[in-house]
């Protein structure tokens, strides 16, 4: 078999070099998503109507609230294949791939349900201006029709990587993108459907992908184990070790999302101009999100294997390195977000109202988007060292719910409710949660090192 140009050996040899290489794939992996998600704020903001973007980006973190906690199954879904796939159990292999399977199915289902019945009772509840909620509720009843295909893609993509193929899912999501790409267009300009249309091609498109990554589990034959359609049910034992390890992280996931549905209910008064301001903001923050992020897997892996390894110096110049990278990165495209934030925001929307909401917060994180690099770094660089749990519960309490203590404690104070009142939460739980982060970081490590004996 060929050796990948990104295959890297993380306990040898350049660690500047080997670091990018590892970070880049999945940089770009990230990117493509984003840019395919991109695309359907783009084309109805400049085809659709007034406020199709803002009736897209107030359905995020409430879709992302309800889809969370059945996504953790994933996760646990991936520990368990790659388990047994290094243990060579075919037989149990198997097994995992049914119940992820029939988990996928199950929790599709009443998801859609879910979705489909209560999107406007939910849409309520967080205040969504009456200017957008109609929109906001055709299109997220649509996105909930084809939620099942989602998770069997997701479900399905883990099974995947915890077998060691990563790059069929990244395929997958590239040609199913593609099509969603090209059916926005025909659907929103041609066949004027505004956010019904973005919501059909994004089902469309959900549905290649499922269909793609189950015929590749059921036939292909370099695969350690198989989809087989009558092991397809709820085998007692897998059931319970997926749902062992995923409940937590769909929790933790679930709570973020719980902060964000709170911020997005306090964006909500402000009309739907901020809602459509702060639309377009989130889409072009998570562009600089996911380059984080990819340093930051590089973090906990480099961290992990050269600890492994018991070479404490490459342990320091790997969190050193990159965090380096990190902060490098973060600071480029903060500042090239910060000087050209009206311009990347006209590309999604037009209204100068709107535009000003979110130029005004694009300014703000881009300014301090630095103290998010590092506090992700970090946190990563802690799980490394095998200590979990601790950078959970700091996150957790410092992203979470110093955020939403925040919202009801000191926003409602007249000095602070201002649009920027709310949108300083975002700086001020990065500061704090770095602190609280650093504070363990020094005395953690310190006790991982004293575990080992640095290497000769």
């Amino acid at each position: 078999m060929k050796k990948s140009v990104f295959k890297v050996d993380m306990s040898t040899g350049n660690i500047a070099k080997d670091a990018l290489l590892f970070s880049l794939p999945i940089l770009f992996s990230g990117w493509l998503q984003l840019l395919y998600n991109a695309a359907d704020l783009i084309v109805c903001g400049q085809f659709g109507s007034k406020y199709s973007v803002g009736a897209i980006a107030a359905t995020n973190s409430l879709t992302s609230l309800i889809v969370s906690l059945f996504l953790g199954f994933s996760v646990g879904a991936n520990v368990l294949m790659a388990t047994a796939f290094g243990a060579r159990l075919k037989d149990k292999s198997t097994r995992i791939i049914g119940t992820t399977y029939a988990l996928a199915i199950a929790s599709g289902i009443i998801l859609a349900v879910v979705g489909v019945t209560c999107s406007r009772y939910f849409l309520k509840a967080m205040g969504t201006p009456d200017e957008i909620i109609e929109l906001s509720n055709t299109y997220m009843m649509i996105y909930f029709v084809g939620i099942p295909f989602t998770l069997i893609f997701n479900f399905g993509s883990a099974l995947l990587r915890g077998m060691g193929e990563t790059f069929k899912p990244f395929l997958f999501l590239a040609f199913a993108g593609a099509v969603n790409v090209s059916l926005n267009f025909l659907f929103v300009i041609t066949f004027h459907m505004d956010v019904a249309g973005v919501a059909t091609t994004t089902v469309i498109a959900q549905a290649i992908s499922a269909i793609l990554v189950t015929i590749s589990l059921l036939t292909s034959k370099s695969l350690f184990a198989n989809l087989r359609i009558k092991s397809i049910r709820f085998h007692k034992d897998e059931t319970i070790g997926i749902i062992r390890i995923g409940v937590p992280a769909g929790i933790q996931s679930a709570l973020f999302s719980l902060s964000n549905v709170i911020l997005q209910s306090s964006i909500n008064s402000f009309g739907p101009d901020a809602v459509t301001g702060a639309g377009a903001e989130s889409s072009i923050e998570s562009f600089m999100s996911t380059g984080v992020d990819a340093f930051a897997q590089a973090s906990v892996a480099f961290v992990g294997a050269n600890y492994g390894a018991k070479n404490i110096q490459r342990v320091k110049k790997s969190i050193f390195i990159i965090s380096l990278y990190g902060l490098i990165f973060t600071a480029i495209m903060a500042t090239f977000a910060y000087f050209m934030a009206e311009s990347l925001l006209r590309i999604y929307i037009q209204d100068p109202v709107a535009i000003s909401y979110g130029a005004e917060k694009l300014h703000l994180v881009s300014a301090t988007y630095t103290v998010y690099a590092l506090m992700s770094t970090i946190s990563c660089a802690i799980r490394g060292f095998g200590y979990s749990i601790t950078p959970m519960i700091v996150s957790l309490m410092g992203i979470c719910v110093l955020r939403i203590v925040y919202i009801y404690t000191l926003f409602p104070l007249p000095e602070l409710h201002s649009i920027f009142g709310l949108y300083i939460s975002y700086p001020l739980s990065w500061a704090a949660t770095l602190l609280a982060h650093l504070i363990c970081f020094f005395p953690l490590s310190k006790k991982a090192f004293a575990k080992i004996q640095p290497a000769e």
